[in-house]
């Protein structure tokens, strides 16, 4: 490796250049809006979740997780929807995270977001 001297000391003359700066763009979600809204602490208990979607999704997958662990959510898409309102069991006091996947117009999306319950 130039600019080595034996004994793995470095030879000096060598400026640092910062590494070009790359700028991940983050593609909006198409989640536009939730209730339980995202980060918000509703009272309990919660006995459905919705969804809204642009552009339209079809909901592929959704994970209810909190203090009891993992929540089954039966999903039965019909198509490209906006609104989904999917109900809720045992969604009493504590903190839950939603996970999701969708398709729309033909590309995967997913996200997540979390509510509490007081």
């Amino acid at each position: 490796m130039a600019g080595l001297i034996a004994g793995g000391a470095f030879l000096g003359g060598c400026a640092a250049r910062p590494a070009a700066a790359k700028t991940a763009q983050l593609a909006p979600s198409i989640l536009v809006s939730s209730s339980p809204a995202a980060g918000a602490t509703v009272s309990g208990p919660v006995d459905e979740l919705r969804l809204r979607f642009d552009p339209p999704a079809r909901l592929d997958q959704l994970i209810v997780s909190g203090p009891d662990g993992d929540m089954p959510t039966m999903i039965h898409a019909v198509g490209d929807v906006t609104d989904y309102s999917i109900p809720l069991n045992d969604v009493d006091t504590g903190a839950y995270t939603v996970s999701w996947k969708a398709t729309a117009q033909g590309r995967p999306h997913q996200g997540s977001f979390g509510f509490t319950v007081k």
